[in-house]
């Protein structure tokens, strides 16, 4: 096992790997409406990834260790295949660990140089309840990431507000000139939202040229509600104390 350290944030990698170009990293990261969790995990499981690596960290994050199969997993997992590499978690993450995750995220981007760092976002919505299909909207820190997504007929988020490690990779992309990619979709703010999950996935597949079948997610909605619903709790109170409901402003200058 290979580590790399980040201010008290550890990646593992359980093995070497390689990706094609352009690469790119999906960050499944708990948010509103668990939209990235959701969309990330469904990838990993249509698409047979390989488990890579994870990322903890005894400073920031809860003495836990979560099991799958019989076996200890950390609480952010790497999976791999072709182009993408995917790190979901598993647990919300703590107001403490925002800065130094998100900035650790970046760093081990750059790092693996990834061509794009994808982030799919959910923002609450209050009138998600009246929306059918959720729309998604996008933000790009690069041109190379503004001709993929211009191509595609979805509009571009203008005004608006960010909050939580979403938000913190952003700035530090723009810092770093980095590429990342932000695909936003209307959601529920307290309540898994696999609709937006699915809006999200069908742009992130066009960008990522991934082919995936996304009907048995829709099928499947009641099941991940529920399944996910302790996750979400703890995000909701995690996301409360990051101050989430910013979202549902916009910003007072107009330039």
């Amino acid at each position: 096992m290979y580590e790399i350290h980040y201010d008290g944030i550890v990646f593992m990698e359980y093995e070497e790997y390689k990706l094609q170009s352009p690469s790119m990293l999906i960050c499944g990261l708990p948010d509103a409406g668990l939209v990235g969790s959701i969309a990330a995990s469904y990838l990993v499981s249509q698409l047979k990834m390989k488990e890579v690596g994870g990322v903890d960290s005894p400073r920031y994050f809860p003495p836990i260790s979560i099991i799958h199969g019989g076996t200890p997993k950390p609480p952010l997992r790497m999976f791999v295949k072709g182009n993408v590499l995917i790190l979901i978690s598993e647990t919300a993450i703590p107001p403490s660990a925002v800065y130094p995750l998100s900035i650790a995220i970046v760093d081990y981007a750059q790092r693996r140089r990834i061509d794009h760092i994808i982030s799919p976002v959910g923002v609450g919505v209050p009138n998600r309840l009246e929306i059918e299909k959720p729309s998604v909207y996008w933000i790009a820190t690069s041109k190379e990431g503004e001709e993929l997504l211009k191509e595609l007929n979805i509009k571009r988020f203008e005004e608006g507000f960010l909050v939580g490690p979403y938000a913190v990779i952003l700035k530090e992309c723009v810092r770093r000139r980095i590429s990342n990619i932000v695909l936003l979709a209307e959601a529920f703010r307290d309540f898994p939202d696999p609709a937006a999950s699915v809006s999200v996935l069908e742009v992130l597949c066009k960008v990522a040229k991934i082919e995936v079948d996304l009907k048995p997610l829709m099928e499947r909605a009641e099941e991940i509600r529920l399944r996910t619903r302790e996750l979400m709790e703890r995000t909701r109170r995690s996301l409360a104390r990051m101050q989430k409901g910013y979202e549902y402003q916009l910003p007072l200058m107009y330039a």
